[in-house]
């Protein structure tokens, strides 16, 4: 028999041990350092991507507050609700909305005389006004709490018809942006949401609405932005010219002209400048620009740039761009690779030292382990007499003799606490199911008529309108106004008021029979019934029906114009949808129908044709 030179176990353990921790160091220096390229990578894009998707939302935001205004006094004008004559109808108006949000603090409307208002909240109240008897010339005024003039501050020569604003506009069949300009009050860079308002019948325009928007607001949102410690952002127009930046530098310069904006050609801002210069080259001069990520070097850095359009309003087309250096995280992942290097060293002595005196101990007493192990899984009854010499092993060998004799009554136990778990989880789920049906009565329903609210009004018109032309039907709308309710509150009380108008809901809710209807108070004795899939003819039957069903009611109203009991006053609109058509122009259609039908003496139903929808 031939005997071969064997190593012993603690030679091998340490020979192992220490060829591990060099391979270790090795793998661990040099996959860190390419994860941790790969993870900058990725979480300087995601930043960017993050931080520019936080930028549209906030522009977004930004630029749809002062539009939801604009639209909403076109609807007053087109109601008749606003006259565009009356300059203190108009100046009342004007200064109750810029009390609304603190957003809109200039609102203004000039016409086709060149007559001009303007409410200005931005430092101090003001007004400024242009007539036939201060032509060519604004008075401004301040105002008081109550915005009614307290002082005359000064006068300017100013034509509202020459603005960049105006002639947007007067372009425009539709709420129009203009492009980006210097306001006359005071000289700042801005932009203005403009409307054109025009008659109904004529399509004469009758003058434009506007609101200013300073581009500082936007950079200020910017600069308070978390990019990282030499990141930029910034918002730049397919010309080239800045929008807003997240440096504090100035967007405006001095030209041959005077002011003029900024080019990023001539910018200050060195990242700025070279950024957007890539991009002009690699897009085209910005004309092939789309949400996208691009990687470019600089100064033997990387950096992650994210592009984002914002083109979803006429009259701006801007690009969103967001900037991060490579560098800004680099220095962060080469501390810690010297730290792991360290570490890893140090690993690498202790094993040398401590493996041979570890090695003998933990041998002897895994085989101990190992035998108590294989006798349990054998089914043996096992017996331990000694303990090894290492206190963790004799607490698992312990252990093992424990779990051994409660094995079988864990696994009862088991079953036991799965059964009590399971029925647990049902009774919370059903509670769960509960609340949530709670929530949604509490979010969708009106407390005092148990109809469905205006929220969700907007909400399953949004829906139905998008279906309805996708499936290119037509979708009706009916108004519902109860005749002179203001008289019955007067007469009764609010109290026996509410109790009119919960039975005036409950018996529209009973009168429209399809599920897929939707009956909703669309604000103070106003109720509205969406029909979908539904033509004039149906509309008009269902409005019968609604008008029969509060006649049976027989509410008394001894102090009504029309009639001694409860009436209603119905406007009803048809509609097939077309991308050009928004369902604003249903409700507007349906409100105009419930005027006539006021007008012509209440207690009735007027069907606004299709043709004066469109």
């Amino acid at each position: 028999m031939i005997r071969t030179k064997n190593l012993s176990l603690r030679q091998i353990l340490i020979a192992s041990s220490i060829v591990q921790v060099f391979v270790a160091v090795g793998l661990t220096g040099y996959l860190s350092w390419q994860n941790g390229r790969k993870t900058i990578e990725t979480l300087a894009l995601r930043l960017s991507r993050e931080v520019t998707s936080h930028t549209e939302k906030h522009v977004a935001n930004f630029l749809n507050t002062p539009t939801t205004f604009l639209k909403l006094n076109r609807v007053l004008v087109s109601s008749q609700r606003l006259d565009l004559n009356n300059f203190q109808d108009l100046q009342a108006n004007f200064w109750q909305q810029t009390q609304i949000d603190a957003e809109i603090d200039t609102l203004y409307f000039g016409n086709e005389e060149g007559n001009f208002i303007e409410i200005d909240r931005k430092t101090i109240p003001k007004m400024a006004i242009r007539d036939a008897n201060t032509a060519p010339y604004w008075h401004m005024y301040r105002l008081d709490q109550q915005g009614q003039k307290l002082q005359f501050l000064s006068q300017k020569r100013y034509d509202p018809r020459q603005r960049p604003w105006y002639k947007a506009a007067k372009a425009q069949d539709d709420l129009v942006w203009s492009p980006i300009y210097l306001f006359a009050d005071p000289p700042v860079l801005g932009i203005t949401p403009a409307v054109p308002l025009r008659d109904v019948v004529t399509k004469k325009l009758n003058g434009v609405m506007a609101i200013d928007i300073t581009l500082s607001q936007i950079s200020e949102f910017l600069h308070s932005l978390k990019i990282s410690d030499s990141g930029r952002a910034f918002i730049i127009e397919k010309s080239g010219q800045m929008v807003a930046t997240s440096t504090n530098n100035s967007l405006i310069t001095k030209g041959v002209q005077g002011n003029e904006r900024l080019h990023f050609a001539r910018s200050s801002d060195l990242l700025i400048k070279t950024t957007a210069n890539y991009l002009a080259t690699e897009l085209n001069n910005f004309e092939d620009a789309t949400t996208q990520q691009l990687i470019f070097e600089f100064k033997g850095n990387r950096h992650f740039v994210q592009v984002n359009n914002l083109n979803n309003y006429p009259g701006i087309d801007w690009l969103m761009v967001t900037v991060i250096p490579e560098a800004d995280f680099l220095e962060h992942m080469r501390q810690n690779i010297y730290t792991t290097l360290a570490l890893s060293a140090l690993a690498l002595v202790s094993a040398i030292f401590l493996g041979a005196i570890a090695n003998q101990l933990i041998i002897n007493s895994a085989t101990h382990v190992s035998t108590i192990v294989k006798a349990i899984a054998q089914g043996q009854k096992i017996e331990i007499e000694t303990q090894p010499q290492i206190r963790e092993f004799a607490s698992v060998t312990e252990s093992i003799e424990l779990m051994a004799q409660q094995l079988n009554t864990s696994t009862l136990d088991m079953r036991n606490l799965k059964a009590q778990y399971t029925q647990r989880f049902e009774e919370a789920t059903s509670n769960l199911k509960q609340e949530n049906q709670k929530l949604h009565h509490l979010a969708n329903i009106d407390s005092l008529t148990q109809i469905y609210n205006r929220y969700y009004f907007d909400l399953s018109l949004k829906q139905l309108w998008h279906k309805a032309n996708q499936e290119e039907t037509t979708i009706s709308l009916i108004m519902c106004d109860v005749d002179n309710f203001k008289l019955y509150n007067d007469t009764y009380g609010h109290l026996r008021g509410d109790q009119c108008l919960s039975k005036v809901a409950q018996a529209i809710r009973q009168a429209v029979e399809r599920q897929q209807d939707i009956v909703a108070r669309y604000g103070g004795e106003e109720i509205a019934i969406i029909l979908p899939e539904t033509d004039e003819i149906g509309a008009v039957i269902v409005t019968e029906k609604i008008i029969d069903s509060v006649s049976q009611l027989n509410l008394q109203h001894c102090t009504s114009m029309v009639s001694d009991r409860v009436t209603l006053s119905c406007g009803v609109a048809s509609l097939t949808p077309d991308p050009q058509v928004s369902s604003l122009q249903l409700i507007q259609s349906a409100d105009q129908a419930l005027y006539q039908a006021k007008r012509q003496g209440k207690n009735r139903y007027v069907l606004n044709p299709r043709k004066m929808i469109e």
